[in-house]
């Protein structure tokens, strides 16, 4: 069977060799270079495109200690964020800026409750905008 799916993928080149001669190309000729450079600005726009979407959902998520982790972020701007951390047992809120992290308050006690496990990562998000979308999908609709 590989045999066959081998055949299948080499015919057509085989069809075409036995109609043409071999063209050799100049491995520094200008259409390889062009075609060289192509293909490097295509993947580093791929990578941007991946770089700009990650950073655009929260992808860049370092790793989290056991004392210290961050609860929420919100983006204030372009270049500013406020972010609720949890350090030990309180909650602190900063403000993120290009001239430096300031804390605003220091929360004695529990302002979001870390203590569900399911809506930590990937299932709890999914979770989440689900339930907002049927939310906001039956608001429109008659009853």
């Amino acid at each position: 069977m590989k045999n066959f799916f081998l055949f299948i993928m080499l015919f057509p080149s085989l069809a075409l060799a036995a109609d043409k001669a071999p063209v050799l190309m100049e491995p520094l000729s200008i259409g390889s270079i062009i075609q060289v450079f192509a293909g490097l600005i295509a993947v580093l726009l791929l990578f941007g495109g991946i770089v700009f979407l990650l950073r655009r959902m929260g992808g860049f998520r370092t790793s989290q200690g056991a004392g210290m982790h961050i609860i929420e972020s919100v983006s204030i701007s372009t270049r500013d964020r406020v972010l609720l951390m949890q350090v030990g047992s309180k909650q602190v809120l900063i403000g993120v800026s290009p001239n430096g992290i300031s804390p605003i308050k220091v929360f004695d006690e529990t302002v979001i409750d870390t203590s569900r496990e399911g809506e930590k990562g990937f299932a709890g998000h999914l979770r989440q905008q689900l339930e907002k979308r049927k939310s906001s999908g039956q608001k429109g609709e008659p009853s």
